[in-house]
């Protein structure tokens, strides 16, 4: 009885955030398994922090029919709320995430929208980003040349329907 008296909270919480805008992107993107957005920003570089305390850049699981670049659009929105646009690919890692630079708005504030998978969210100085535990290790050397070169392709060089 106890668990199902926390069970429906729960689900309640998990299901309650909002629903993802439109892609934003009009170009298409090769599938990918997983996708992520890279957003560097005045205020640093955006990162979210699990419930272990490893540190990632928003993303996840693509859905079946979906490009990588909408599904890394959908991915930091659902974890922070963000509405992106996704610019080139800044990564392909060995496991098939796909990786992209991706363009906020600068007054836009995020806000944690998966508070059982996303305990924080951090805006990183991209000096400070080399002291990170992330998440996937082997990533982290790779992610961090991509903040230290700072070879940001804008995304507003990606068509798009806005």
């Amino acid at each position: 009885m106890k668990v199902s008296a926390l069970l429906g909270p729960i689900l309640l919480m998990w299901g309650c955030g909002e629903t993802a805008p439109p892609c934003q992107t009009a170009v298409q993107s090769p599938v990918a398994p997983s996708a992520g957005c890279l957003v560097i920003t005045d205020r640093g570089v955006l990162l979210v922090r699990d419930w272990t305390g490893s540190v990632a850049l928003p993303g996840g699981s693509v859905r079946p029919g979906e490009s990588a670049r909408c599904g890394a659009e959908r991915e930091l929105f659902e974890e922070t709320g963000l509405v992106a646009l996704a610019g080139h690919t800044a990564q392909r890692f060995d496991n098939g995430f796909q990786l992209f630079w991706c363009e906020v708005a600068d007054s836009a504030e995020p806000t944690i929208h998966r508070p059982l998978e996303i305990r924080q969210i951090i805006w990183w100085q991209p000096d400070e980003a080399r002291f990170i535990e992330w998440r996937y290790p082997r990533q982290g050397d790779q992610i961090r040349a991509l903040i230290a070169g700072d070879r940001m392709a804008p995304a507003s060089l990606v068509e798009s329907d806005w």
